[in-house]
């Protein structure tokens, strides 16, 4: 593996330029190619070009470079790797003081490829007609009243049976990779990245005894908005903080693997429950 493309967000360009500039002169003086390029503020999955002959794409940043660079070149199948120069990185496999030893062994094909599931989801009408394409998510789909302040009712649907109803602000569905993401924050259970899961993580339901499930990942799940009155807002539904599309009274956002996976590059030893150790900073 001789050839890289390097993306970073464009927020943090200027920042990054030097430590860039030296990885990329890592990788010239090394015998390999590279060219670098920015993820732009803008939030969209719109596909990235991908320069040809590219065999694997860098990211510098943080895991949320990392999920946008994914989602922007999905349709490469490249594999792609991580350098984290974030606050808190679950996703990235290196940092500023073990890319060189990492880099040397992509030079030499030494590294394992972990293929990781997706989401995907559309939006339904009242009458159960799809209105949009599907759209992707490595971390998680989540449904959100549009007005932060209000509460949203939810009626949850797997395989075209009722589940549960609930008042609250909102639910959560992710993926197992997405399990140490807002799934973690809102209390949901954190399991292994390489699993074939569908979490389902309500957001402060107003039902005592409702929470988490974990899901077959062949399951289809349909979350329906309500409106209680007529002064409450519509409800969103967000692709990994992303792309953000309205639901109406009525409107359901269908949940599904996705056919579709991303590649990670895998290089270090440590194992998954090591690495939520040390991020977390459990004992």
């Amino acid at each position: 593996m001789k050839d890289f493309f390097i993306l970073t967000k464009e927020e943090a360009e200027n920042t990054m330029n030097g430590f860039i500039s030296e990885i990329s002169g890592f990788i010239e003086d090394n015998g390999g190619a590279v060219k670098t390029s920015v993820l732009n503020r803008q939030r969209t999955s719109e596909p990235l070009p991908v320069p040809e002959n590219t065999e694997c794409i860098l990211t510098v940043g943080g895991d949320g470079t990392m999920i946008r660079a994914a989602m922007r070149t999905i349709n490469s199948r490249l594999p792609i790797l991580g350098i984290n120069k974030g606050h808190l990185g679950y996703l990235c496999d290196l940092d500023e003081s073990n890319y060189r030893e990492a880099l040397s062994r992509l030079f030499a094909d030494d590294y394992e490829i972990e293929d990781r599931m997706l989401l995907s989801g559309r939006v339904l009408s009242a009458d159960g007609v799809p209105e949009s394409g599907f759209n992707h998510a490595l971390n998680d789909i989540v449904l959100t009243s549009r007005n932060g302040l209000q509460v949203v009712h939810i009626d949850i649907y797997v395989n075209g049976e009722k589940l549960s109803s609930f008042n609250g602000d909102g639910v959560i569905f992710a993926t197992p990779t997405g399990s140490t993401a807002y799934n973690l924050s809102a209390g949901g259970p954190i399991v292994d990245p390489k699993t074939k899961l569908i979490l389902m993580s309500p957001l402060n339901a107003h039902v005592v005894g409702q929470r988490s499930i974990v899901m077959d990942p062949a399951s289809k799940v349909r979350a329906t908005v309500t409106r209680r009155n007529q002064e409450e807002l519509s409800a969103a539904v967000a692709f990994d903080g992303s792309t953000s599309i309205p639901l109406y009274d009525g409107e359901s956002i269908e949940v599904v693997r996705s056919d579709e996976t991303v590649r990670f590059i895998k290089l270090s030893q440590i194992n998954f429950l090591d690495r939520i150790r040390e991020k977390l900073q459990a004992d």
